[in-house]
């Protein structure tokens, strides 16, 4: 039983404002991994949250490139297809209501009907670009609008070529955006709908108006952030509507198609199949490929085209610890490409990449992409290109970034110390992040190196010296290596990174053992975590000085300070399984999958980020986890449905995922067998080899 994208709604987890998150997510329309996507605009002033799922009002279509509100959008477009001529430039004069029970939000599809105007449209996506048909009982008008500098050339009757400049942040301060339209039906006029610039198709702010004799009219668009000459090629490899209509429908049920819920047994998959289209946009395609098939990809940095394939649109910050992981065992082929563009950003500008958008944009901690490559590197994927990669994680390391946009910030102050210092910002989160990294250069170069492996896993440790034992939490030391004196575990911020002390403490993933240890043995481990889970949800605001949303988000449901709402807490329900009560592991996910997640507009628990929440979801309906990526283990959860078939893409086998008493109220995982071998955990090696896991849930622990 497939998953099927006719039957996934992609306007999941929609329903979000500046205070509250239930995923930030956008309706995205689009190609798998695709270079852009489409989704429907509701309204113009609230900046990144353009589209409510309750308002059944819309604007247009927007050609976006948003990863997330928090980061804005880049090189965007508004089109909408209209029947008479706006009496204004403002947005608002040219909005429409439509039936959104009748609309169609699919990953491979957009379709809306006008009330206003009367008109149907329909949009599909391509990996450049997009088909569009609109139909109406009057003339079909079209209007364009992009933000700051734009222009807007007829080539000829059928054609428009354009170039726009709205990045939201880029090194290159002329970073545009080519796009190319070409039509079925003649243009009858092409001018700029403020009267005072009626003449001028090149300005601030324009907004554009395209006007047709037809009541029926089809369009081409393709994109090109390299040329308009690139443009007007990648728009020859577009096809008519109907066929690229069928090609995008199949090549999203092609990737859906690798995890296959075969036995559903009593739940439904309505939330695991919008989940995993999620983790099948991100990162975007950001090259493109000459007549000759080479790859090509626009470098803001030194304001060029230059060969090599590149990704953007990703925080690895978020996605290292769970879409990663889930692309190396079902879509390796992707993740291959993937770590190429890594390298080509490190060619491009001498560091590895930490969030992308579309190029580096130097924020949240850490350079997590160590967790990427590590991860990939212990699976045996891309080996060829492992040394480059190894002498970038430590030239990344070692190079410090004056500008810090780059690499680590302060590495100097860290490789002195073996902590980042207080007087340094978020200096705990850092720390941890650095030291996890440490340990990813050390886990490469046991393969590449081993002469330098036990220098770099003996410097992931350094962490060890911000574990207060009087207080029972990793925090903060200046440089004289004295802890900060007004503590308090539930202050989010200043020390931390969208967290507090409660739960970076639990950061460590490459060292539980140690932590364990650090905070008096097992015992000490499961009464910390036990209190985690029964607290109150609380939180201090002075880091930050006002309610940042993930706190808001901790603070509505009651899961003490589990804190799902974001990413430092994911690995959490699984930490019980280095304690003696695995079976809390359970309880947790079963509880977090019933309540934090449903199919609706309000869908996630907070921000859904990149896939990162959706795959999260995705391996916990699995039934296995992997805490640290770079080890290739995965500790054990409790999966969701009867059988699932997944498609291990390294090796091109079917492996069968068992569940015996798949019912709701069998809460408890009793037991898990490989081929028929019991196992207490999963290394990565084991998946690639076996035919068959078996589990086997329980009323009773």
């Amino acid at each position: 039983m497939s998953i099927l994208v006719t039957d996934i709604d992609t306007r999941v987890g929609t329903y979000n404002s500046h205070a509250f998150s239930n995923g930030n997510t956008l309706p995205l329309t689009g190609y798998p991994f695709g270079m852009n996507y489409f989704a429907l605009q509701t309204n113009h002033d609230k900046g990144s949250w353009f589209f409510n799922p309750h308002e059944p009002v819309y604007q247009g279509i927007r050609l976006t490139h948003q990863p997330s509100p928090w980061l804005g959008d880049f090189s965007w477009l508004l089109m909408t297809p209209m029947t008479s001529r706006p009496k204004s430039t403002d947005i608002f004069f040219r909005q429409s209501s439509y039936h959104r029970d009748w609309a169609i939000f699919s990953p491979h599809c957009l379709q809306i009907d006008s009330t206003r105007y009367q008109l149907n449209t329909e949009l599909v996506p391509t990996l450049y670009g997009a088909c569009l048909h609109m139909e109406a009982e009057d003339a079909i008008q079209l209007a364009l609008y992009a933000p700051g500098l734009s222009s807007y050339l007829q080539v000829d009757d059928f054609t428009i070529q354009a170039r726009l400049e709205n990045a939201s942040e880029t090194q290159d301060p002329h970073f545009a955006m080519y796009v190319r339209f070409c039509f079925d039906q003649p243009i009858q006029f092409f001018e700029n709908l403020d009267a005072e610039k009626k003449e001028e198709l090149t300005g601030q702010e324009l907004h554009t108006l395209l006007g047709f004799s037809s009541q029926s009219v089809h369009c081409r668009l393709a994109t090109s952030f390299i040329s308009p000459e690139q443009a007007k090629f990648n728009l020859s490899q577009i096809q008519d509507f109907a066929t690229e209509a069928f090609a995008t429908q199949a090549k999203w049920q092609q990737l859906l198609d690798r995890i296959q819920v075969t036995k559903k047994g009593t739940a439904s998959t309505d939330m695991f199949g919008h989940c995993l289209y999620r983790t099948l946009l991100f990162p975007q395609t950001f090259y493109e490929l000459d007549e000759k098939g080479k790859a090509w990809h626009y470098d803001t940095t030194s304001q060029s085209a230059r060969p090599g394939k590149f990704f953007t649109n990703n925080g690895y910050w978020d996605t290292f610890r769970s879409n990663y992981p889930l692309l190396s065992l079902c879509y390796s082929d992707y993740l291959e490409q993937f770590l190429e563009g890594i390298l080509t950003f490190y060619h491009d500008t001498g560091y590895l990449p930490k969030w992308l958008s579309p190029d580096e944009r130097g924020i949240m901690p850490g350079t997590l992409v160590d967790g990427v490559i590590a991860d990939a590197c212990q699976k045996g994927l891309r080996p060829d290109l492992m040394p480059q990669l190894l002498e970038a994680m430590i030239k990344t390391r070692e190079t410090p970034d004056p500008t810090l946009r780059y690499g680590r910030h302060g590495a100097d102050v860290f490789e002195k110390y073996g902590y980042l210092p207080n007087d340094l910002h978020e200096s705990v989160s850092h720390t941890l992040d650095y030291a996890y990294s440490d340990y990813c250069i050390g886990k490469v170069a046991s393969h590449i190196q081993p002469e330098i492996t036990d220098t770099y896993l003996e410097k992931s440790l350094g962490y060890r010296q911000l574990f207060d034992s009087k207080k029972g939490y990793i925090r903060s030391k200046n440089r004289q290596g004295q802890f900060r004196d007004d503590f308090n575990p539930y202050t989010w911020g200043r020390d931390y990174a969208e967290c507090s002390a409660v739960q970076a403490s639990l950061a460590p993933l490459h060292d539980i053992k140690g932590l364990i240890d650090l905070m008096g043995g097992q015992e000490a481990f499961l009464d910390y975590l036990l209190k985690l889970c029964k607290d109150d949800p609380t939180f201090s605001v002075e880091g930050y000085g006002y309610e940042i949303h993930e706190m808001s988000e901790m603070a509505q449901v009651e899961f003490g300070q589990f804190a799902l709402s974001n990413q430092p807490s994911f690995h959490i329900p699984y930490l019980f399984q280095w304690t003696d009560k695995p079976e809390y592991t359970a309880i947790l996910l079963h509880a977090a999958r019933n309540q934090l997640f449903k199919p609706s507009f309000d869908g996630y628990p907070g921000d859904e980020d990149n896939g990162s929440m959706s795959a999260w979801y995705i391996w916990s309906c699995l039934g296995f986890y992997p805490v640290c990526p770079g080890n290739g283990d995965y500790q054990l959860g409790l999966p969701l449905f009867e059988e699932v078939k997944i498609y291990v893409s390294q090796t091109k086998n079917w492996l069968t995922l068992h569940c015996e008493n798949a019912y709701e109220h069998f809460q408890f995982l009793a037991k898990t067998t490989i081929d028929g071998k019991a196992v207490h955990s999963i290394q990565h090696d084991q998946l690639l080899k076996a035919q068959r896991i078996d589990f086997s849930r329980s009323i009773f622990p």
